[in-house]
C-alpha cells in the first residue's frame, strides 16, 4: 500500500492533590496499572507519559512497582516521559518564580528516578499564554503539546497539523506539537479499527507526517463503563495489535524522537488559549471563572499573598513553599465537564495547604497581639480587611454585605467558611430523572464524555436552586415576619433591606485583651410600600486569648413608623462531610437537641449552637444574649463529575433569626467560639 504516516500517542496521568485515596486506588486499579501493563506486553508500540506530581507521590508510596516497570520501558527506548509544573497547577495563574520552581522539582524527580533527562513538558490543562515560553525554555524544555485548537487560533488549517510548529523565544526556539482532537474524541470511544482507518486516510509518500495523540490517561478505564471496553473487551490489546498489524505504513514514534528525526513545518505564534472545550466552559479567557466563581477567585489570590508572603522572606521554612505549590493544583481553580471548584475536599485541602504555608512563616516570629491589613485584595477594586490573632486568620468584605469570607482557625489549618454559592451551569438544562444505565452502553455509540454524563438520582431537578447573593456569614438579612424555611431555602423570598450586598464603612478601634471593627450601613427597609430609612450597625469584638469573636448588633429606626420585621444574620459553616459522625447541637427550653447535618432544622428559644466536625477536631459554637429561633439546612450544589450528574454538600446554613418590632433601636450579640475537640 502506497504511503505511511507517523502516530505519536501518548498518556497524561493525573490526581489532584487532596483527592480521596480511594479515588486514588481506584483509578491506579482500573486504570493506570492495566494501561501500563497493557503497553508493556507491546515494546514495539511506542509512548510518551506524563504524571503529575501529586500521583507520583501516591504512587511511590502505594504502588512503586508500576513507576518502576514504566522506568524499564525508559530504559528499553519504549517510553519518553515528559516533565512539567510538579503539582499540576495552571501555568498562568502562578507567578514566574513558582512556575519556574514547580518545573524544576518534576524535572529533577524524573532525573533522579527515571534516569533521563526530559525534553518535552505537559502544559496543565493546555491553559497557553505567549509569555509563558520564556519560563518553559529557561527550565530546559525542548518541546510542549497544546491541541489543534490552539493552531487553528492562530490561522493554522487542519491539513497543516501533521507535524509540529516551533515559536521564537529570543534566539531559542520551541517546538510545540499540535493534539489532535479528531483522535481525542473517536480514541477510545468509537471500534479500534476507526482511529486507524483515520491514519490511514492522512498517510502519504514521504511519510513525513505525524498526528499527536496525547490525552487524560483516566479515559482508559476510570471514566464511567471505560473499564469494561477498554480492557474486559480488550478495545486497548485490540489497537496496539492493530498498530502492530499496520506498522508496514503506520509507525509508533516518541515525540522527541520524532522531533529529532523530523523537521519543524515552520514558525507559529500561537494566542492566549486552551482546548475548544476549556474555551466554552471559560468563556474564552481561564480566568473568566475567577469573574462566574468568587470563591475560586478567593482561593487563588490567597494563594497569590501566600506566595507573595513566601517570597519576601529570605528565611522562609522550605516546607512552606512545597505545601505553597500543592495549593496551586488547578482543580479547584475551575470547573467544566468535572467536578472542580465544587469539590468541597479539594478546595478544602488547597486551604490546608496555604494556611500551613503562612504558618510556618509567622510561627518563626511569633507575634503577640492583634494584626490587620487592608488592601484590595480579591482585585474587585474595593479594600478587604486581613485580622490576624494567635488563633485565626478571618477576611472581611465591607462592600459585600460586611460579610466575612474566610475564618480560618490556625490550630487545625482549616477555612471554616470555605463555602459555595449555588449558580446556574449550562448542563443544568440537560439533567435527567433516570440513572445512568451502563449496561446499554454497549449498543449505543459513544463519542466523548460528554454523552456518558446523566444523573445519579432522580429528582435532581427538583434541586436545582439559585442564590442570588453570595454565601458567605455574618450576612443581615430583613424578611417578612411570614416567611418559611421552606420558602428560604428555596430562595421563594424577598430582601425587605438592602443590606444583604451593600456596602458597609468599616473603622477599627482599640481596647485590650479585644480589638473591635466597626461595620456600619445607612440603608433602607422596603415596608409596606413605604421606604423605611434604618441604620445597621455591627461590631466584632476580637479576642486574642483564644479562638472567638462577638458580634454586637444594634438596629435603628430612622422613621417615626413602627415596623414589625424578621431580622436574621446568615452564617455559612463548612465542615468536613455532612457525614454522620459531625451534627449540630443546640440548646433551647433547658433541653439539649442533636440533628444530623443532612436534615433542616427548626426551633425556637435557642441559646446556643455547636456545629461538630469530628473529622477535623472542631467545635464551631454560636451562643446569643437574645434567645433566638433558629433554621439551618445542609446546602448542595448540583454538578457534574465523571459518574454524572449529582448533589454536592457543601456547607451548613445556620440562620438565627428575631421578631423585631422596632420603634427606635434593638440590639443583640452573638459570640463565635471556635475550639479543638479530640
Amino acid at each position: 500500500m502506497a504511503g505511511s504516516i507517523n502516530l505519536l500517542f501518548g498518556v497524561h496521568n493525573h490526581q489532584p492533590v487532596g483527592n480521596f485515596d480511594h479515588v486514588f486506588r481506584e483509578a491506579n486499579q482500573d486504570c493506570y496499572r492495566p494501561f501500563i501493563e497493557t503497553l508493556y506486553r507491546y515494546p514495539q508500540i511506542k509512548s510518551t507519559f506524563h504524571f503529575s506530581g501529586s500521583l507520583v507521590d501516591w504512587l511511590l508510596k502505594n504502588d512503586p512497582a508500576l513507576l518502576r516497570k514504566v522506568k524499564e520501558m525508559v530504559k528499553r527506548q519504549q517510553v519518553e516521559i515528559l516533565t512539567g509544573a510538579y503539582f499540576e497547577p495552571i501555568l498562568p495563574l502562578l507567578p514566574e518564580r513558582d512556575r519556574l520552581g514547580q518545573i524544576k522539582m518534576l524535572t529533577s524527580f524524573i532525573q533522579d528516578f527515571f534516569d533521563c533527562k526530559p525534553a518535552g513538558m505537559w502544559i496543565g490543562e493546555r491553559v497557553w499564554e505567549p509569555y509563558l515560553s520564556e519560563s518553559i525554555v529557561n527550565s530546559g524544555v525542548q518541546y510542549i503539546l497544546l491541541d489543534d485548537f490552539h493552531f487553528h487560533c492562530a490561522g493554522i488549517k487542519e491539513k497543516r497539523l501533521h507535524g509540529y510548529y516551533h515559536t521564537q523565544v529570543g534566539n531559542r526556539n520551541l517546538a510545540i506539537f499540535p493534539i489532535s482532537k479528531k483522535l481525542r474524541y473517536i480514541i477510545p470511544f468509537s471500534r479500534p479499527q476507526k482511529p486507524i482507518s483515520y491514519l490511514r486516510a492522512l498517510a502519504n509518500e514521504e511519510g513525513h507526517s505525524a498526528v499527536t495523540i496525547v490525552d487524560d490517561g483516566e479515559k482508559f478505564g476510570l471514566w464511567p463503563g471505560t473499564h469494561r471496553w477498554v480492557y474486559r473487551e480488550r478495545w486497548l490489546e485490540k489497537f496496539f495489535q492493530l498498530l502492530i498489524k499496520n506498522q508496514a505504513w503506520l509507525k509508533t514514534l516518541k515525540l522527541g524522537e520524532y522531533m529529532q528525526q523530523h523537521e519543524s513545518l515552520g514558525l507559529c505564534h500561537l494566542p492566549g488559549c486552551s482546548y475548544e472545550e476549556m474555551m466554552t466552559w471559560s468563556g474564552g479567557k481561564f480566568k473568566n471563572f475567577f469573574v462566574k466563581y468568587s470563591e475560586a477567585n478567593n482561593l487563588h489570590k490567597r494563594m497569590l499573598y501566600v506566595s507573595e508572603k513566601i517570597a519576601k522572606d529570605k528565611k522562609a521554612h522550605p516546607q512552606a513553599l512545597r505545601h505553597l505549590y500543592m495549593s496551586q493544583s488547578n482543580c479547584p481553580y475551575w470547573h467544566g465537564v468535572f467536578g472542580g471548584v465544587y469539590l468541597a475536599h479539594l478546595r478544602h485541602f488547597a486551604y490546608k495547604n496555604l494556611i500551613i504555608a503562612q504558618s510556618l512563616l509567622e510561627n518563626r516570629e511569633r507575634k503577640p497581639g492583634i494584626e490587620m491589613e487592608i488592601f484590595d485584595f480579591d482585585q474587585d477594586g474595593a479594600d478587604e480587611w486581613i485580622v490576624k490573632t494567635p488563633h485565626f486568620y478571618i477576611f472581611i468584605a465591607p462592600q459585600q454585605g460586611g460579610g466575612i469570607f474566610e475564618f480560618d482557625y490556625k490550630p487545625k489549618n482549616i477555612n471554616l467558611f470555605d463555602t459555595m454559592t449555588r449558580r446556574p451551569e449550562v448542563y443544568h438544562k440537560n439533567i435527567k430523572t433516570k440513572p445512568l444505565n451502563l449496561l446499554k452502553l454497549r449498543k449505543k455509540k459513544i463519542t466523548n464524555i460528554h454523552e456518558l454524563l446523566a444523573s445519579k438520582e432522580k429528582g435532581l431537578e427538583n434541586f436545582l436552586i439559585y442564590d442570588s447573593y453570595r454565601r458567605q456569614s455574618l450576612l443581615d438579612h430583613f424578611l417578612a415576619p411570614g416567611l418559611t424555611l421552606t420558602d428560604f431555602k428555596a430562595m421563594r423570598y424577598k430582601e425587605l433591606g438592602d443590606f444583604i450586598r451593600g456596602q458597609y464603612l468599616i473603622k477599627k478601634t482599640g481596647g485590650q485583651p479585644a480589638k473591635s471593627i466597626i461595620l456600619q450601613r445607612k440603608g433602607k427597609l422596603d415596608y409596606h410600600n413605604k421606604t423605611i430609612p434604618l441604620t445597621l450597625t455591627k461590631k466584632l469584638l476580637l479576642n486574642e486569648r483564644q479562638a472567638q469573636i462577638s458580634f454586637e448588633y444594634q438596629l435603628e429606626n430612622l422613621s417615626s413608623s413602627l415596623i414589625d420585621i424578621l431580622f436574621a444574620v446568615e452564617f455559612n459553616l463548612a465542615p468536613e462531610t455532612e457525614s454522620a459522625d459531625n451534627n449540630l447541637h443546640y440548646r433551647g427550653k433547658n433541653k439539649d437537641y442533636v440533628s444530623s447535618l443532612k436534615k433542616d432544622v427548626e426551633a425556637k428559644d435557642i441559646t446556643d449552637i455547636q456545629l461538630i466536625d469530628r473529622a477535623n477536631g472542631i467545635e464551631s459554637a454560636l451562643s446569643f444574649d437574645q434567645k433566638t429561633r433558629l433554621w439551618a439546612f445542609p446546602l448542595q450544589t448540583i454538578s457534574a463529575s465523571e459518574e454524572g450528574f449529582e448533589r454536592n454538600y457543601q456547607q451548613t446554613v445556620i440562620l438565627p433569626h428575631w421578631p423585631v418590632r422596632l420603634e427606635k433601636t434593638w440590639k443583640a450579640e452573638i459570640t463565635l467560639t471556635i475550639t479543638s475537640i479530640s
